[in-house]
């Protein structure tokens, strides 16, 4: 049988100003009900994820979550696991270039636990609105936690974090670490969204069609990978890299279809 594939990011691009359009999830719902599959790709984890599309009601058939170092089938069972490695998370902790951040966030298949947490981080605005598990711990917990797929921290500026992102990158090989926002997603090296969306067809041995769409710096890798769509919201340098610009992620699979 043949049938398409359809990822999209999820905050900026399916997710605007704090909602999920009736109109992308009606296009949702007949993408897949024509026989083809659709699903998110994000820098958040799975528990951060499923509230948002329960809320206005999008069923999808995968979840490539925390960049692709982590990736769900449609039920929400994981499929592919990457993980940072304990020493490298420590030693990021009391990196200087790094001292600014509002929280390390550590992310596990179906935890989290949090370093550092400042009075105005993002998290703490989140967590009371998705009401997601959440652990305050110091350092020295840092080695007995289990397999954190991605690490989160989080600046004021993008400027900022693109300076984070650069000096981390520069001292530690083993990782890659991304911006998105104002934030950084720190994954192991070669983790990226293009790489989740090429695991993904892998494993599932889905072939055909793909078509992805994103509207930041981190969705560059799957637009460049897959020649993918952006949405007129997104900036220039994203624009730029993209084979075509749609009002929504709707009216991509419309005009897909």
């Amino acid at each position: 049988m043949s049938f398409k594939v359809a990822a999209s990011d999820f905050d900026g691009t399916l997710f605007r100003d704090r909602k999920i359009s009736a109109e992308d999830v009606a296009a949702i719902s007949a993408w897949r009900a024509s026989g083809n599959k659709f699903g998110i790709v994000t820098g958040r984890p799975l528990m951060m994820l499923t509230p948002c599309l329960q809320t206005f009601g999008v069923d999808v058939d995968f979840a490539v979550c925390c960049n692709g170092a982590i990736i769900h089938g449609g039920d929400g069972r994981i499929v592919f696991e990457a993980e940072l490695p304990k020493k490298i998370l420590a030693a990021i902790v009391s990196e200087p270039s790094v001292s600014t951040t509002l929280h390390f966030l550590f992310e596990a298949a179906d935890e989290m636990f949090c370093l550092g947490l400042n009075p105005t981080s993002w998290v703490i605005g989140e967590r009371m609105q998705l009401n997601f598990p959440l652990e305050v711990i110091d350092a020295a917990q840092i080695n007995s936690l289990p397999p954190i797929n991605q690490l989160a921290l989080g600046f004021i500026t993008p400027d900022e974090a693109e300076l984070a992102a650069e000096a981390l990158n520069r001292k530690f090989p083993a990782i890659s670490a991304q911006r998105n926002f104002n934030s950084v997603d720190i994954v192991p090296a070669a983790i990226n969204k293009a790489q989740g969306v090429e695991n993904l067809l892998r494993l599932m041995n889905w072939r055909g069609e793909v078509h992805v769409i994103g509207d930041e710096a981190n969705d560059l890798p799957m637009i460049k990978t897959f020649s993918g769509c952006t949405v007129s919201g997104a900036k220039d340098f994203v624009k730029r890299e993209a084979r075509a610009v749609f009002d929504s992620v709707g009216d991509m699979l419309k005009n897909f279809s």
